[in-house]
């Protein structure tokens, strides 16, 4: 008989050391090394880390839960391949945030609670020619352009909306210390700051 189907005989054959009060025991197989579970948590500790970092190039660390960000992220999800055409922070003074959504369509506005981060209100504000010629130029996330406006100014985003700087149509945003940062939608690029 070849070695092979001895094997396979041994392995189907009962296992005699068994117990006979604990007849159903079979023995398992060996438990994973705790090593292999170390590595398993360290690679979802890697995941972890590899989307920590991820977001935090995606909003600075002094912004973190700012309200402008949380409002954005509630338009982007509830109006899906939308463009941020222009926000207003009114936390102090109404406890929302107002955002305009240009959805390929019309431009809605919109007004974030920030206490819940839900729509409060929404209005169809209407679009006009130029206002989505400037819609239709945005390449990147305005995230991207919000980070790039607070690392040039040192504050965070008061409100913003899509103009235009010597043809080039930017983000001009309004920071907390009365810096006006103008980016690139197209590259992300910091156009002009006054």
């Amino acid at each position: 008989m070849s070695a092979a189907a001895a094997l396979a005989l041994a392995a189907c054959a009962p296992d005699e050391d068994l117990p006979d009060d604990e007849p159903d025991q079979v023995e398992d197989s060996p438990a994973p090394e705790p090593e292999e579970e170390t590595d398993d948590a360290t690679e979802s500790d890697e995941d972890e880390q590899t989307e920590e970092e991820t977001t935090d190039d995606q909003a600075p660390e002094a912004s973190g839960d700012h309200p402008v960000y949380r409002a954005i992220e509630t338009v982007l999800a509830e109006y899906s391949g939308g463009v941020i055409t222009e926000f207003e922070d009114n936390t102090n003074d109404g406890g929302y945030i107002e955002v305009f959504v240009y959805d390929g369509s019309t431009e809605w506005e919109l007004e974030v609670d920030v206490e819940t981060f839900e729509i409060i209100d929404t209005e169809d504000d209407g679009i006009d020619a130029d206002d989505e010629e400037k819609a239709l130029a945005v390449e990147i996330e305005i995230a991207e352009a919000l980070q790039t406006a607070e690392a040039e100014s040192g504050a965070e985003p008061q409100e913003g909306e899509l103009d235009t700087e010597d043809g080039t149509v930017v983000w001009q945003f309004e920071m907390t210390n009365d810096t006006e940062v103008y980016v690139d939608v197209a590259t992300g690029e910091v156009v002009r700051t006054s």
